[in-house]
């Protein structure tokens, strides 16, 4: 496994449209931290977001031998999971339960060095921290999805819509109507500590 993990993507790619299974664990170990985070994301649960990460892999080993190997691998990939999240919820007809009772270890969050602050200031950081994935997870699905690209993938305008198929003008605009949403969302939360401090 070790002369895999030294390859580069294209390398191991190159071996697994032959076929090669051992190639395809190393593509799985290192892309499946960043395909279960964005599924969990778009779904609001990171159970769904490891069924999700199944499905989309499943797919990859299913469609490798059409992937363009002069491509990167990760924006492919990175489709196919926005893709299967969609398909998901379009068959449940768009209905998603988001709760900070989904978040698990493992997600996304907010690092909080513990030698760093007094217990007061660990606790406000677990407090801003809730409170930031609480209103994130309660935008609308489109909103939620762009500004994570955005945010947390670190996309570009242009490769978030191509991701997810919409023009640009529209990345733009549900981007910037999801920063207003989350500082609405986040006003009475930082009104709050002002009051108290």
């Amino acid at each position: 496994m070790k002369k895999y993990r030294e390859e580069n993507d294209t390398e191991l790619i190159r071996r697994i449209q032959k076929g090669d299974e051992k190639a395809f664990e190393e593509i799985i170990r290192r892309y499946s931290n960043r395909i279960i985070n964005l599924a969990t994301q778009i779904m609001g649960s990171q159970d769904e977001g490891w069924d999700i990460a199944q499905e989309v892999f499943i797919s990859v080993w299913k469609n490798i031998k059409s992937f363009d190997i002069s491509k990167n691998f990760y924006p492919w990939v990175r489709k196919i999971t926005v893709n299967a999240c969609y398909e998901e919820l379009r068959r449940r007809k768009g209905h998603i339960e988001s709760s900070l009772d989904d978040v698990e270890e493992g997600e996304p969050s907010i690092d909080v060095p513990d030698d760093a602050y007094s217990p007061e200031d660990i606790f406000d950081k677990i407090e801003l921290k809730e409170a930031v994935e609480e209103a994130l997870n309660s935008l609308p699905k489109h909103y939620r999805v762009t500004l994570w690209l955005r945010i947390i993938e670190n996309l570009s305008y242009e490769e978030i819509a191509e991701t997810l198929e919409i023009n640009i003008g529209t990345v733009k605009s549900r981007i910037n109507m999801a920063r207003k949403m989350m500082q609405d969302k986040l006003k009475y939360y930082l009104e709050e500590k002002d009051e108290s401090s």
